[in-house]
């Protein structure tokens, strides 16, 4: 048996990388599975630090059991609604975050002048000339 296993183990070790999993996947597909997988991981490990069996689960979510083996497949969809609901059950924070990814353009850029930096530095009066210039919120 351990010769079986250290086998595999070297087998693993030595695999070539490969995408063939995600390959013909939109770059949306491959997120929404990750998602899904993080979101169904979590309730599934809450179920397991509560010691319930997903009928247990299920009666104290207010759920059918049948719902709990969807929740924990990692293939169901859920809407906000349903996970506002699951996080407020098992004290569990739920952020969404839509923002834009920045772009070089959206930050202001200012030369480092090291020769004036070193005369303002005593008195620190440098610090209010960038904040005055829009640099420095």
């Amino acid at each position: 048996m351990w010769r079986k296993n250290n086998g595999n183990r070297r087998k693993i070790a030595h695999a070539k990388k490969t995408s063939w999993v995600t390959e013909g996947l939109s770059d949306a597909e491959v997120k929404t599975i990750v998602e899904l997988a993080k979101i169904s991981a979590q309730i599934e490990r809450s179920r397991l630090e509560m010691n319930m069996t997903q009928q247990q689960f299920a009666e104290y979510m207010g759920v059918s059991q049948g719902m709990i083996s969807k929740w924990e497949s990692r293939e169901y969809n859920f809407t906000i609604k349903t996970l506002n609901e699951i996080c407020q059950k098992l004290d569990l924070k739920m952020s969404v975050h839509l923002e834009r990814p920045y772009a070089k353009s959206n930050y202001t850029l200012i030369k480092w002048d090291e020769e004036r930096v070193t005369k303002k530095k005593r008195n620190m009066a440098w610090l209010t000339d960038l904040s005055d210039k829009g640099a420095i919120a």
